[in-house]
């Protein structure tokens, strides 16, 4: 059965290959949600046309930087999280070092607390 599955993870992240590994794995038919910035989203986005499953790359809007002021990727990741998503794969060489990866961090907690799937990729 097809997935839904949100990719995020860090700005600088360059190396495609777990991504790759991760997206591989899942079902035929299986969409992935991204944002749109360097690293891991822009990753995502090149794996996923490459392996043939669909992506919809979205963006900061208006009412995120609204609600969010300086940090309109809060709202973002509200978004892309209710769209159906079942399963996080948060890629940060970071996650968990204080201080580091807040929207990472914040894309993970907030889909536990929704009882979402979340894998995260330290490499």
């Amino acid at each position: 059965m097809p997935r839904c599955v949100l990719v995020t993870g860090s700005t600088t992240w360059d190396n495609p290959e777990p991504i790759r590994r991760a997206l591989s794995a899942l079902p035929p038919g299986s969409t992935v949600v991204t944002g749109d910035t360097p690293g891991a989203d822009a990753c995502a986005v090149t794996v996923a046309a490459e392996l043939g499953l669909e992506v919809k790359r979205m963006k900061k809007n208006r009412a995120d930087h609204r609600a969010f002021p300086g940090q309109a990727w809060r709202g973002l990741n509200q978004r892309m999280l209710a769209t159906g998503i079942d399963l996080v794969l948060a890629f940060h060489a970071d996650y968990g070092k204080p201080g580091c990866a807040r929207g990472t961090v914040h894309m993970v907690e907030h889909a536990k607390t929704c009882w979402t799937e979340v894998r995260i990729f330290r490499e």
